[in-house]
């Protein structure tokens, strides 16, 4: 069903919400992990993805935050697609498959 951003969700929808959340499955991340976040994103707030990344640096898995302050959840100013593009694949290029 579509997002209705006007009314709270229901119970069952938080619960839904919840068990989907990285930060519930945090303690299975081993691998590496980027976060690329819009400082105005107000589809999935970016203390979410904060807190991601500070738990998994306390667990000592390596994490990276990109921080872009003025783009929300698409990340779609030029500016930022070319710094998503070249940090994706620095990151890939060190963690990954790419050379």
């Amino acid at each position: 069903t579509p997002c209705d951003f006007t009314t709270a969700p229901s119970s069952e929808a938080l619960c839904k919400l919840q068990a989907k959340s990285p930060i519930v499955h945090a303690h299975k991340i081993t691998s590496p992990v980027l976060l690329l976040l819009g400082a105005k994103d107000l589809r999935v707030p970016p203390s979410q993805g904060l807190s991601l990344h500070r738990l998994l640096r306390a667990r000592g898995v390596e994490s990276e935050v990109r921080w872009y302050p003025e783009d929300c959840h698409p990340l779609k100013s030029v500016a930022t697609a070319a710094d998503v593009i070249i940090h994706t694949h620095l990151w890939f290029a060190k963690h990954g498959k790419i050379s």
